[in-house]
């Protein structure tokens, strides 16, 4: 039988690459609030508001999956989880900050009893990026510190609601997991230079909060966790800075980051041909292995960030629609999806992954995914 796939927000730039790459799974419906939405898509459109209650619950009646990616989901709430739950399908959402999983947490137990999956977070950060501290961890005895850097070229491919994402992310500071203690950080702060790999090379990063953030303090026995974000080229990282220096009441005003995403998105629509619309990932994990410190470093690059979170997004789909992962409950993708079968699915949706283990030993690979000879 045909899987029915439903995608909340499949309209926007990360919907339709979701839309796209899941397409081969099943039957895939579209949502959106208007007609002119539906141009160019991927799947059968169907016109919904989610605050209209009685039509959400009518089109998830329908359909096996339902996949969220209406952002920003600072402004989101439980009730598409909610109404899953009451429905018995299961759930994926694409939320890149902690706020919506912090409200969904508490229907943990409703999703256990109503006997469905629902993972949060998917995507390529978060989402790939979890997976890939995962795959860091498991190489460690005793893993301590978590370093999660990212670097995205131009406008990645996105479009104004992440911009909108990204300057909510900058109103006030955020709590970070270091030294065992949750401690606060003011957005954008303390820079850090990291040699990615090409095509998106030397990048600084600063303090940024995303979903992984918070999750990874939940899921891995660790004591410090750091998530740094920058963009390419590097006039958007002091941009971005100089935003985090206004008055906190304009920092946060509806109109104001309105205004700043559409200026923003207008910038990267004449940068992106230059720059490209690539993402580069780096995840750290120090600790110990056979009573020994070690440090394992595994990278991720690739051209399109847009399509990269699109194949992230599938891959959580595959094992959800082949009962591959079937447990019950609310998880964070990290806590979902072992890694053996993630490096299997990336392995089939050609991601390219590499990972390395300092001090060294002998190397290790899944398929063509090879530990990389230097880090810097």
């Amino acid at each position: 039988m045909v899987k029915q796939i439903l995608i909340l927000g499949g309209t926007g730039r990360i919907g339709q690459r979701v839309a796209a790459a899941i397409a081969p799974l099943g039957s895939v419906t579209v949502t959106g609030r208007s007609v002119r939405e539906a141009k160019a898509l991927q799947g059968t459109f169907l016109r919904l508001d989610l605050e209209d209650l009685p039509a959400l619950e009518k089109a998830i009646t329908n359909h096996d999956l339902v996949i969220h990616c209406a952002g920003p989901f600072h402004r989101r709430d439980g009730r598409v989880l909610q109404t899953c739950i009451h429905q018995g399908k299961n759930y994926i959402d694409i939320s890149d900050h902690r706020c919506l999983y912090q409200k969904l947490k508490p229907l943990t137990q409703a999703a256990t009893d109503a006997g469905i999956t629902a993972v949060c977070n998917a995507g390529v950060f978060p989402g790939i990026s979890n997976s890939m501290v995962r795959l860091g961890v498991e190489q460690l005895d005793e893993p301590h510190k978590i370093e999660l850097y990212y670097g995205v070229a131009g406008s990645g491919g996105a479009g104004e609601t992440v911009m909108t994402t990204t300057f909510l992310g900058l109103g006030e500071p955020f709590l970070v997991f270091q030294d065992g203690t949750w401690q606060a950080k003011q957005p954008y702060s303390e820079p850090t230079t990291i040699d990615f790999p090409n095509p998106i090379g030397k990048t600084t990063v600063y303090w940024f909060d995303v979903a992984e953030t918070f999750t990874f303090a939940e899921s891995f026995p660790v004591k410090t966790v750091v998530t740094k974000f920058g963009s390419l080229p590097n006039f958007y990282n002091q941009l971005t800075r100089a935003i985090t220096l206004l008055p906190e009441p304009l920092r946060q005003h509806p109109r104001i980051i309105q205004g700043l995403s559409k200026i923003s998105y207008g910038m990267t629509k004449l940068t992106d041909s230059f720059t490209g619309v690539g993402v580069a990932m780096r995840a750290i994990v120090s600790g110990t292995k056979d009573g020994t410190p070690q440090q394992v470093t595994v990278d991720f690059v690739h051209e399109h960030t847009a399509i990269a979170a699109g194949l992230g997004v599938a891959i959580v789909a595959e094992l959800l629609l082949t009962e591959q992962v079937s447990k019950p409950g609310l998880f964070p993708v990290e806590q979902m999806i072992p890694t053996e079968l993630f490096m299997a699915m990336a392995e089939k949706y050609n991601l390219q992954l590499s990972w390395s283990i300092t001090p060294r030993r002998s190397p290790r690979s899944y398929g063509d995914m090879s530990p990389q000879t230097t880090l810097n």
